[in-house]
This record gives structure tokens, C-alpha cells and sequence, in this order.
């Protein structure tokens, strides 16, 4: 093969020797030492449209020629395709936009690659990290050539109605298929992910959790009483679609809360309420909604936003929603929120059966001595968090457990009770550790 591109080369230098000099620089650059077979569509757009202007020429007339002299290179070489991309209308234009401004041309140049097919789509179940490991690199890179070839077959074409849909599709497809050992790419890039957020440095908490590494990998499958669990939070959207009226400090409505407590017969202290304050599963409800995005407030009313009405029509991904907002945090509260619910996932792991033998442990307590253990202090130098702060920490969340009857004893800080689980609470609980663990913060 190297042979071939002497040859290619040197035939170009025949006709034009700088730009078989520039050829040979841009090339050398493109393919960083690799073989010709290593090439992709994806590394050809990448290196013409970011790389070339951003790092390789400074000069917007040299990075046109330097594109239409590997344009000329390919050309020779047979790779019609990828000449195609380098003396394009599409290139041409992009790197104009860098000589206005490197935004405008970043601008340019993402929308091309998207526009293009073979950068792979984000999924529901996949989102594309900015900072990639060798297994998501891997399966990128593999992502984005079965891409290609089905742009070059015809099966997929840009621009064309739904042409998303099919993409994201095969995508799905081409992630999920078992490996000779029964294991997909996205079973990988998963384990990879979830084994560096149990390892990661600045959450020491994490090191407990190592026993649950398989089911955090795996996650967990919506159970057949989600929406019947949800119903609350179903009927709080219903209530907000029609506007909520707030008071003048921001509380729900004192009418809907004693509508809400009496229809799901909520107790309240005092019964019936008289404010939001007096109802602990509303308290949880509301701040659930808002972490959501669900809704917002608009003058005195509590009114559903756009993705408030998306969450409420489809269960399956109201469900994702609810379990990825409970870790919508950070600090010493996510800290609690993940060690509360890896205590709770392996108490139902250790308790299962009909002779299951009951924890009567003080849960805020055992979550306070893994955190003193991992080095969690209170805001006071020197000191270690006590139960009451743990618990006053995981109170909100708690509350959403009990409301969503995801837990079998109703008080979840109190003294005494086994502190398990319900089918569905372990699939709620083990669905937001999984998001946690396997989302990355930004994407690409």
C-alpha cells in the first residue's frame, strides 16, 4: 500500500509538485502512520473541516489548496469518495466560515458532520461522552463506519424524510449485536463507564458499591406497574397542564393540595392539609417536577413546559426522567443520595425470598458510617457528619420513595422496619444508579 501512494505521488508531483508536497503532509497527518484500509469518511470530514483549518494551515487560500491537492491525491489513489469531500462546495464553504471566525466555522463544520450520516447519533440509551475510553472509542469509530457503508449502499440517505429515524436505528442496531461471547459494543462501552465512576477518585463512597458492579452495568428493565407507580406524578402534570395557581411565596395551590392528599389518600399532618408544607409527598412532588424541567412557573401559576408535556404521554420515559433527577445533584447530597440507594439495592440483593430475614438497621445511620468511612465531612473542619444531617440531606428523597410506594415500610428514616425495596423500587433505584453511572457529563 505504500507503494501505491509513492506512486500516486509521484505521479501528482509529475503535473504539480507543491501541491504533491501538500498531499503528502495533509495525508501523513490524516492518517497519523496508519494504512490506507484505516481511512473512514468520518476521519476524512474531521481532518478538512476542523483539523485542516484549525490546526494545519493558518492561511485560508493554503488550507483550500491544501484540501483540493489530498482531493487530487485520493483521485489517484481511487478513493473517488473521499476526493469527493476534499474538493467539495460543502469544504469550500466551511473553510470560508473560518476566515470570517473560527465560531462560525466550528458552526459549519458540525452541522456538515451531522448532516453527513456517519457521525453516530446520540441514543435514549447511549449518549456520546466528550471524554472517551478505549472501549467507547472503539465503538465510535465501528459506529461510524457501519455508517458509511450504509450511506455507500444506498440503506441510508442524508437528508432525506425520517432519514434520522433509520439512522438512529442502525445505529441501535450495529451497538447491540452480541459479539461471538454473547457481549454487544454497548455492553462494553457501559462496563467501561460503569467501572470508572465506581473507581473514581473523588468519590471514595463509591468503593461500596463494587458488589452491585453487574446490575449497574445492566440497569434495569421499565416493570409492568410503572405507570400506576407514577400516578401521582402523572396527576400533579395533569393539574399543571391547566395551570396550578401558586401562593404569594410559591406554595401549590392550598385547594389542589387537599384534592391530591384525598384522592391518593396521603396522611397529613394536620389532616386535612392547609398548605404544601403540611404534605411531605407534594413537598417531593413539586421539587421533583421542577428538577425535571416539567414545568415552570409563569406569574402566580405553575404551568407544564414543553418537555413536561413530552414525559407526561410516554411512561418509559417519564420513568428514566424521575430515577435520573434523584441524582440531579452533587456534593455531599449526591454522595448520601448514592450511598442511600446502593444500601437499599443491596439490602433487597441480601433479603429475597419468602424466608427472607429482615434488616432492622437505622439506614441514615449506616449511610452516615460509609460516608465518615470515605472521608465525608460536615461544613466544620475536622468533623464527621451526623445522622441528622445525613437525614436531613436524604429526607426530600425519601419522601419521593415512600410516595411512589417504592419502599415497604412508609417511613424510610424511621426507627426500626426492614428498610427493602418493592419490585418496582428496586427497578427505580437501580435504573437511576445505572443512568448515573453510565451517562456521561457532556457529550461530543
Amino acid at each position: 500500500m505504500q507503494e501505491t501512494v509513492a506512486s500516486a505521488l509521484a505521479q501528482l508531483a509529475r503535473s504539480d509538485s507543491r501541491a504533491a508536497q501538500v498531499a503528502e503532509t495533509a495525508l501523513s497527518t490524516l492518517t497519523d502512520g496508519r494504512n490506507l484500509e484505516a481511512l473512514t469518511q468520518h476521519a476524512v470530514q474531521e481532518f478538512c473541516w476542523y483539523v485542516l483549518p484549525v490546526r494545519f494551515s493558518t492561511d485560508s487560500a493554503e488550507r483550500l489548496f491544501a484540501a483540493r491537492s489530498l482531493g487530487r491525491l485520493f483521485t489517484l489513489l481511487g478513493l473517488d469518495r473521499y476526493a469527493a469531500i476534499c474538493t467539495s462546495g460543502c469544504t469550500r464553504d466551511i473553510l470560508e466560515n473560518y476566515r470570517v471566525s473560527h465560531d462560525s466555522g466550528h458552526q459549519a463544520y458540525r452541522r456538515a458532520m451531522r448532516a453527513s450520516g456517519v457521525e453516530p447519533p446520540d441514543l435514549p440509551e447511549l449518549t456520546w461522552g466528550s471524554t472517551l475510553g478505549s472501549a467507547e472509542i472503539a465503538a465510535y469509530q465501528a459506529t461510524s463506519a457501519s455508517l458509511e457503508l450504509a450511506v455507500a449502499l444506498d440503506e441510508l440517505r442524508p437528508g432525506t424524510p425520517a432519514w434520522r429515524n433509520s439512522q438512529q436505528q442502525q445505529t441501535r442496531a450495529f451497538l447491540t449485536q452480541p459479539d461471538p461471547q454473547g457481549r454487544s459494543r454497548l455492553d462494553r462501552v457501559r462496563e467501561e463507564r460503569v467501572r470508572a465512576w465506581l473507581s473514581s477518585p473523588s468519590h471514595p463512597h463509591r468503593q461500596r458499591l463494587w458488589p452491585l458492579l453487574g446490575q449497574l452495568i445492566s440497569g434495569a428493565e421499565t416493570p409492568p406497574n410503572a405507570a400506576s407507580a407514577l400516578a401521582p406524578v402523572v396527576r400533579l402534570l395533569d393539574y399543571a397542564d391547566d395551570g396550578i395557581g401558586l401562593t404569594q411565596i410559591g406554595y401549590i395551590s392550598p385547594s389542589v393540595v387537599r384534592e391530591l392528599c384525598a384522592e391518593f389518600d396521603w396522611a397529613t399532618s394536620p389532616a386535612p392539609p392547609r398548605s404544601e408544607t403540611d404534605s411531605t409527598q407534594l413537598i417531593a412532588l413539586h421539587k421533583l417536577l421542577r428538577t425535571m424541567r416539567a414545568v415552570r412557573r409563569s406569574g402566580r401559576r405553575l404551568v407544564l413546559t414543553r418537555r413536561g408535556r413530552l414525559l407526561h404521554d410516554d411512561t418509559e420515559a417519564l420513568w428514566r426522567a424521575v430515577a435520573e433527577s434523584v441524582l440531579d445533584t452533587d456534593g455531599f447530597a449526591q454522595a448520601a443520595t448514592e450511598t442511600l440507594l446502593g444500601l437499599l439495592l443491596s439490602h433487597s440483593s441480601r433479603s429475597t425470598g419468602s424466608h427472607a430475614r429482615e434488616t432492622c438497621t437505622d439506614i441514615a445511620e449506616e449511610a452516615r458510617l460509609v460516608l465518615a468511612d470515605s472521608g465525608w465531612g460536615s461544613d466544620s473542619p475536622g468533623r464527621l457528619p451526623d445522622t441528622q444531617q445525613v437525614g436531613s440531606v436524604l429526607i426530600t428523597v425519601t419522601w419521593l420513595l415512600e410516595t411512589l410506594g417504592f419502599v415497604v415500610d412508609g417511613d424510610l428514616l424511621g426507627e426500626g422496619g426492614s428498610h427493602q425495596l418493592t419490585k418496582a423500587g428496586h427497578a427505580f433505584s437501580l435504573t437511576a444508579m445505572h443512568l448515573s453511572a453510565t451517562t456521561p457529563p457532556t457529550s461530543l
